[in-house]
C-alpha cells in the first residue's frame, strides 16, 4: 500500500521510475518523491520566482503593466491581476489586495498564482526539460511529453485561498484525457496546515466527474468522498506526479509562513485539442452530461 489512513507514503526520489512506481501511478492516480531537486535548484527556483515577479511589479508602478479585474467576481475568481503585455505573464492576487498600494516587497508576498512565466527566466526554462520532472511525466504518460501550461501557486500566510476538489482536465480541451498529467514541485515545506495537496486515491478511474462554479470551478459536492481523502504533505524540493483524471484539492493556509509550489502541466505528443463542445462529449459523465468547466453554466 502507497498510503496510510491519512497521508501519502512519500519515498526518497530514484533516478529513474521502476515498475512500481508505474504501477502506484495506475492503481493510485500519483507518485511523491522528496529530493527530487536538490537544495541549489529550489534555492534558485526561490529566487528566480521573487525577481521575476518583483521585475513586473516594477513595470506595473511606472504604468508598464496591465491591471485587469473582473468587477462582479468574488472568491478565487476575484483579485487584481497584473499582466505583461508583451509576453502574456501575469500576477495574480488574493482578494482584497491593492498591490499597487504595497511595498513591492510585501506585495510579493501576497500572490496566489503566477501564469504563463516560464520564459521569463532560465531557470523555469530548464526546470521543465528536467529529467527528474519531464523525464518522469514521459515515463508516467508512456510518451514523450509536452509542456502544456505552467503556474507557480503560492498561498500567503494566513490569507492564502482554498483551492476546491477539482480534476485538471476539467479545465482543459485536450484528448485524449490519459495523456495528461502535472509535476506540482514544492518550494517551500508544505503541511497540513500550510495547504499541502490533498487527493482521492484511485479517484482517477471514477471518470469525468462533473463541475460547476462555486468559490472556482470544482466537483460537485454529491460526486466524491471526501472521507477518503489523503494528504501529500512535502519538504521544498519534494515533487507530486499525478494524473489529469485525479480529483485533488489544497486547504487554506492557516499558517505565518508562505507556501509556494510551481505546476508545470504535460500532454503527451500523441494528443490533440478540440473545441469544447467536442471535449464534452468525451469529459462527461456516464449519463453524456458534459463535465468541463468551460460547460459548467451552459448546464446548470
Amino acid at each position: 500500500m502507497a498510503y496510510n489512513d491519512t497521508k501519502l507514503i512519500v519515498d526518497e526520489c530514484p533516478d529513474t521510475l521502476g515498475p512500481e512506481h508505474l504501477a502506484q501511478f495506475s492503481e493510485i492516480g500519483c507518485v511523491a518523491f522528496e529530493n527530487a531537486l536538490t537544495a541549489d535548484e529550489i534555492t534558485a527556483a526561490r529566487s528566480a520566482l521573487t525577481e521575476i515577479t518583483c521585475q513586473l511589479l516594477e513595470r506595473a508602478h511606472r504604468g508598464e503593466a496591465e491591471l485587469r479585474e473582473r468587477p462582479d467576481a468574488s472568491k478565487n475568481y476575484a483579485g487584481i491581476q497584473v499582466v505583461n503585455p508583451d509576453s502574456g505573464f501575469g500576477i495574480h492576487f488574493e482578494a482584497g489586495i491593492d498591490p499597487l498600494a504595497l511595498p513591492i516587497d510585501e506585495a510579493e508576498l501576497k500572490f496566489r498564482k503566477l501564469f504563463s512565466y516560464h520564459r521569463e527566466h532560465q531557470t523555469f526554462i530548464d526546470l521543465i526539460q528536467h529529467p527528474r520532472i519531464a523525464g518522469f511525466i514521459a515515463q508516467l504518460i508512456g510518451e514523450e511529453a509536452i509542456l502544456k501550461a505552467e503556474m507557480a501557486l503560492s498561498k500567503p500566510p494566513l490569507i492564502g485561498s482554498e483551492k476546491p476538489w477539482h480534476q485538471d482536465n476539467a479545465y482543459f480541451n485536450w484528448l485524449p484525457l490519459d495523456k495528461i498529467a502535472t509535476a506540482w514541485i514544492a518550494l517551500d515545506d508544505t503541511t497540513i496546515e500550510n495547504g499541502c495537496m490533498h487527493i482521492l486515491p484511485g479517484g482517477h478511474r471514477l471518470g469525468a466527474l462533473r463541475h460547476h462554479h462555486t468559490i472556482d470551478c470544482e466537483i460537485l459536492p454529491d460526486r466524491i468522498d471526501k472521507g477518503q481523502a489523503v494528504a501529500v504533505p512535502l519538504k521544498a524540493g519534494g515533487i507530486m506526479f499525478f494524473s489529469a483524471m485525479l480529483p485533488h484539492q489544497t486547504p487554506p493556509n492557516h499558517t505565518a509562513n508562505r507556501r509556494r509550489a510551481l505546476q508545470f502541466q504535460y500532454r503527451g505528443i500523441s494528443t490533440h485539442s478540440v473545441s469544447k463542445e467536442e471535449f464534452g462529449t468525451v469529459f462527461a459523465e456516464a449519463d453524456g452530461t458534459p463535465a468541463s468547466c468551460a460547460l459548467a453554466h451552459e448546464n446548470g
